[in-house]
């Protein structure tokens, strides 16, 4: 008797306890070395603070008082309007881990700046919901360059709906991948919806373009070079482009021996292109003034003219200098870049006073990576 007592007292004790979560979370143990990575690769610091001091989201330097099972429901049931991250984008021992990082860090008197400032008031409505409300600027920043040309891939598929699956049930498409899911109570539809005008129907759907230049043949004191451009869109469904060129800046004094492709035009002044090479991002001040940097156009480039790349296209070009392969001539092909006029900036997003700088006045454009330079020669083999 006294043993179906203990069993049954222990069976009604049993569902007081959060399936035993809280057991769990008080028998892990947090690495403040191993939660650093995954802080970082998370983007954590870019609502929280690189160390924790706090911008878009709060501070978390020192604890913040919080409890490890508290920490651990902060990530996976926001209170707020803070995404919520799965077990397979972030398990209970990174969440250990992470907040065994953030208790490390010393705490601060006074919470630190946003990662991108908030949009000021003379900004449209829905950048300023998106900006300043949900905080999805602080890791997608100003124009959300990247998501918008993740949905050019799709982009006839592309609705409210279709949007909306991709905020709330984020984890669907990608199990593993760095954005958690928001709520629909903490991010209402109309709320969402203002951001969605704002990115897709007053921004528009950008093309997935990526351009890349490699190392070819080497023959009689001569170096062919190859430039791949790839409209990464699903065939017949993502977004086309029309009217590109391709431009990639040579060193002053390179010696361009031939060039070979669909619309090759020879070497040509960058200047008289009236296009702006590509650039990395550049930054902004507090108060959200940003100035468009003044493009450097010195130099000649080899350039191609392209009527249309359908989406899941692609185009591969070359050209061939003179003399081997460098360190400083491939750094040269920096600035290298392929433009399309269609899809473009939209007359909309032309009048945007908080803008990303990566995106050209007109157009769009993408930045053509490099090739790896030259392995060093092996040293020659010692006689014996």
């Amino acid at each position: 008797m006294k043993l179906t007592h203990t069993l049954l007292v222990a069976f009604l004790l049993t569902p007081l306890l959060p399936q035993g979560v809280a057991a769990q979370s008080a028998a892990l143990k947090g690495d403040p070395k191993a939660g650093a990575g995954p802080w970082r690769s998370h983007l954590c610091g870019d609502c929280h603070g690189e160390e924790a001091e706090g911008g878009f989201g709060p501070d978390l330097a020192g604890g913040r008082g919080l409890t490890l099972e508290q920490f651990r429901h902060s990530l996976r049931n926001p209170w707020g309007v803070m995404l919520a991250f799965t077990e397979q984008q972030l398990t209970d021992q990174q969440a250990a881990d992470i907040f065994a990082y953030v208790s490390s860090l010393p705490k601060v008197t006074k919470p630190g700046e946003w990662h991108w400032a908030p949009a000021p008031a003379s900004a449209p409505l829905g950048q300023r919901v998106y900006m300043n409300t949900v905080g999805c600027g602080q890791c997608h920043e100003p124009e959300n360059k990247f998501s918008r040309m993740w949905l050019g891939e799709h982009a006839k598929k592309v609705n409210f709906e279709y949007f909306a699956k991709q905020i709330y049930n984020h984890t669907d498409k990608y199990p593993r991948g760095g954005m958690g899911n928001y709520s629909r109570e903490r991010l209402p539809e109309f709320v969402l919806r203002e951001i969605y005008k704002f990115l897709v129907e007053d921004l528009g759907l950008r093309a997935s373009i990526g351009g890349a230049l490699a190392i070819g043949d080497q023959n009689g004191g001569n170096t062919t070079y190859t430039l791949t451009i790839t409209n990464r869109g699903v065939k017949n469904v993502g977004a086309d482009t029309e009217n590109m060129t391709a431009f990639v800046r040579v060193l002053p004094g390179a010696k361009v021996v031939s060039g070979t492709g669909p619309g090759y035009k020879g070497v040509q002044p960058l200047a008289s292109l009236g296009l702006e090479p590509g650039i990395t991002l550049a930054g902004h001040s507090p108060d959200a003034i940003i100035t468009r940097p003044k493009a450097d156009l010195a130099g000649d480039v080899v350039v191609w003219k392209i009527p249309k790349l359908a989406a899941a296209d692609k185009v591969v070009l070359s050209f061939t200098l003179a003399g081997a392969p460098s360190a400083d001539l491939i750094k040269g092909f920096d600035g290298s870049t392929v433009w399309w006029e269609k899809p473009g900036r939209t007359a909309f997003g032309a009048k945007l006073t908080y803008f990303d700088t990566r995106t050209p006045p007109k157009g769009d454009h993408e930045r053509i990576s490099a090739p790896r330079p030259p392995a060093p020669a092996a040293p020659a083999a010692g006689r014996g």
